[in-house]
């Protein structure tokens, strides 16, 4: 089975620890989080647990409560849950807090706005200091040694840049009340979640594209996209202008070494990126077979970049938060050059709920004023760091 692993309090939640003949498993405890957790999110590995038939009965589960008056009632609660050293009036908010973390990551990550094709580095980082991002040049090739003449050469001192950028924060508050538990609104609380994954990605996506978008500041402060880099152009999209950019980028040379980068067409892993008006434009220049070379329509040549962009088109990227509706771009393989760097707080990529009001652990009640509240908190910087791997074109 295709194991399903989510940002989770239980962390590795498919891991058991063996110790000789002894087998250490989950508690009550963390069998009530994943049972929550899998009514949440019932494709995940829940190692033999049945999931909870209700938010309901997950309540009743932590608090023994089964009327949702709001008060604890240690009694009705399974002694082997009780005697839990974590066992407390909050269990539940936190039990339903990690199940929302679980679902929040899985829709976070499916949502398609593929800014990762910027990403050439994720860093973690643990405090909210100036970052300085330091990319080191390339030497060129070795040079030819005689050991029996004379000593091995030092190599020229290689180049670098640097850039500087620092860690912001984004996040809101969305809650979870009586009622819903009370009703069953998992329906209601999932949609919630979904819309605030949603919402993070968005915002980290716009954060990511707006480098491309607004033709971000290189470490040598200039512009990513000139004439001077040459990954500037101004042609509508069409074969020849793709071919252009393609060979643009490919003639680019490494920092320090001057050597060309190149291309390699058997592992070509590009991407085409424009507007959504243009989407049929670009799904066709990538499937044609050929075309004109002249307005009389009498010159017809195989077309170079034919399915370049993948069989079925799997490398266009239609992105939504291009304004003009006929700048396009080419990014190429951020595995090539390094394009943007990214740093996420505490290594965290993905956004994670927090409680933000909930019951005080040993109060005896379950909710506070008859609901929780969850905070998402997403919190990341970075930076472009070489122009090599883009080419855009702007249309007047």
């Amino acid at each position: 089975m295709d194991m399903k692993r989510f940002h989770s309090l239980l962390g590795d939640i498919e891991r058991t620890m063996y110790y000789g003949d002894v087998q250490v498993g989950m508690g009550p405890m963390e069998k009530g989080r994943l049972a929550l957790a899998a009514y949440v999110v019932p494709e995940i590995d829940r190692r033999g647990i049945s999931a909870f038939n209700s938010l309901r009965e997950a309540y009743t589960y932590f608090t023994g409560d089964d009327e949702v008056s709001g008060v604890i009632k240690k009694d009705r609660v399974s002694k082997d849950l009780r005697v839990c050293q974590d066992f407390h009036s909050a269990s539940f908010n936190y039990a339903l807090e990690n199940a929302m973390n679980v679902f929040l990551t899985k829709e976070y990550r499916e949502l398609p706005y593929h800014e990762e094709i910027l990403i050439s580095d994720k860093k973690r980082v643990d405090d909210f200091r100036l970052i300085k991002s330091v990319q080191l040049g390339y030497f060129g090739p070795l040079p030819e040694v005689d050991p029996e003449a004379a000593d091995y050469p030092d190599i020229p001192a290689y180049a670098d840049s640097e850039s500087e950028y620092r860690i912001g924060q984004k996040g809101a508050l969305i809650w979870v009340t009586r009622w819903h538990v009370i009703d069953d609104r998992i329906d209601l609380i999932k949609g919630m979640t979904r819309r605030m994954a949603r919402a993070a990605r968005l915002a980290h996506a716009r954060y990511v594209w707006s480098f491309f978008i607004n033709n971000a500041t290189c470490p040598d402060g200039t512009a990513w996209f000139t004439g001077e880099h040459g990954n500037l152009g101004n042609s509508a999209l069409d074969i020849s202008p793709l071919v252009t950019a393609i060979t643009a980028l490919a003639n680019m040379t490494e920092a320090g070494s001057g050597e060309k980068i190149g291309l390699d067409l058997p592992s070509f892993n590009w991407w085409l990126v424009a507007p959504v008006d243009l989407w049929d434009t670009s799904v066709k220049k990538n499937q044609a077979d050929s075309y004109f070379t002249a307005n009389d329509l009498t010159t017809k040549v195989p077309n170079p970049c034919q399915r370049l962009f993948g069989e079925r088109n799997e490398r266009i990227v239609t992105c939504p938060f291009l304004s003009d509706a006929n700048d396009w771009g080419v990014i190429r393989d951020r595995e090539d050059v390094p394009i943007v760097e990214m740093s996420y707080f505490m290594g965290k990529e993905e956004p994670e709920f927090i409680t933000e009001v909930g019951p005080k652990p040993l109060s005896g009640f379950a909710f506070v004023n008859d609901k929780f509240g969850f905070k998402v908190r997403h919190e990341y910087g970075g930076a472009l760091v070489d122009y090599r791997g883009g080419y855009k074109s702007v249309v007047a």
